[in-house]
């Protein structure tokens, strides 16, 4: 072999494991931002989202690439190198991260506000979302896993906590190429965020004219709640009944049960043998946002001046998954 033909081929060797490639500009400021546009009122729930430094990138000397050197406290999330983190390990490695963090009371590195860029060195990072008014946020769902909540007066927001690096680079088949792409050093990160509406309260107020002394009086309502007025999708159904033994008002509460917006049609179905409704056997509302007065209607009901007399028992039933249909738990309903 000459001579030319081994310099080409150590130059080869030289640029394939390199003498200290650098990855990207390490002393080059990043920055994050955080957004979310899937429902809007999510403006309305105070979002904040907590940042925690997890611990350095570290580059490598041969490859486009780095790996992970985190903090003493965060050693046993076993992260290194971050081209085996898909989609699904990086959702669950953030969650015993957010597990750390609770466990150990750790203090945010940096707090930032929907919209906003904060600025950070390189490095690897969590963020975790959440209403900076509740003093409680987090839950667990069915897999043992830690989220995070922020409320709005109708729907309460659900977040996954988000792990993050900087700099960092387009996935490709939910996975960041070592090989293919520039670096990013300002990243722009969608919340991964859940919507379910919250549960306001419904309170049935009848009041009875004239009381016929025949024994106890009992009017029983249907309580029928849908999506909107086009009553195309139900949401609750239920039955209550109010007993009085006089003359005067009288109600029952239905206690955050109801999706808050719901149309709500209540209907007076049974009124006794010896009772008349005044006015209308049926009432329309709308259940209203958490912080507000309680949804309400009323019925009025006189004697119809007979000697009849009637009674009625209303059971009341949900089903629980973990239960078969043979084994109802028994809903007390309002009080």
């Amino acid at each position: 072999m000459n001579m030319k033909k081994i310099g080409v081929c150590l130059a080869a060797c030289l640029l394939f494991f390199g003498l200290g490639i650098q990855a990207w500009e390490i002393d080059r400021p990043c920055s994050v931002a955080f957004e979310s546009s899937a429902f809007p009122e999510l403006s309305e729930a105070n979002v904040v989202i907590d940042i925690y430094r997890i611990g350095d990138v570290v580059p490598d000397p041969n490859y486009d690439t780095y790996s992970f050197e985190t903090e003493p406290m965060f050693n046993a999330l076993g992260l290194s190198d971050m081209s085996t983190l898909d989609n699904e390990r990086y959702t669950r490695i953030a969650s015993q991260a957010l597990d750390i963090v609770l466990e150990k009371e750790i203090k945010p590195f940096k707090v930032a506000s929907l919209q906003n860029a904060s600025e950070l060195s390189n490095g690897l990072y969590l963020g975790v979302p959440h209403g900076a008014d509740l003093d409680a946020y987090t839950k667990q769902n069915m897999r043992g896993e830690t989220y995070t909540i922020a409320q709005s007066p109708a729907h309460e927001y659900h977040f996954s906590p988000i792990l993050f690096s900087l700099p960092t680079k387009d996935k490709e088949d939910g996975i960041i190429s070592t090989g293919n792409g520039e670096w990013k050093y300002d990243s722009i990160i969608t919340l991964k965020v859940e919507q379910e509406p919250r549960k306001g309260s419904l309170e049935i107020v009848k009041t009875l004219e004239r009381f016929d002394d025949n024994g106890p009086a009992t009017f029983v309502f249907s309580i029928e709640a849908y999506e909107d007025e086009t009553m195309e999708t139900l949401v609750y159904s239920n039955v209550e009944s109010i007993v009085m033994t006089g003359s005067g008002t009288q109600t029952v509460l239905l206690e955050n049960c109801i999706p808050v917006g719901s149309y709500v049609i209540v209907r007076e179905v049974y009124s006794g043998a010896s009772y008349e409704i005044v006015g209308s056997d049926e009432q329309v509302t709308t259940i209203r946002p958490i912080g507000s007065d309680h949804a309400n209607v009323t019925f009025t009901n006189d004697s119809n001046d007979t000697d009849r007399h009637g009674s009625s028992v209303t059971n009341r039933y949900t089903y629980d998954e973990r239960q078969s249909m043979n084994e109802p738990q028994q809903d007390f309903g309002g009080r």
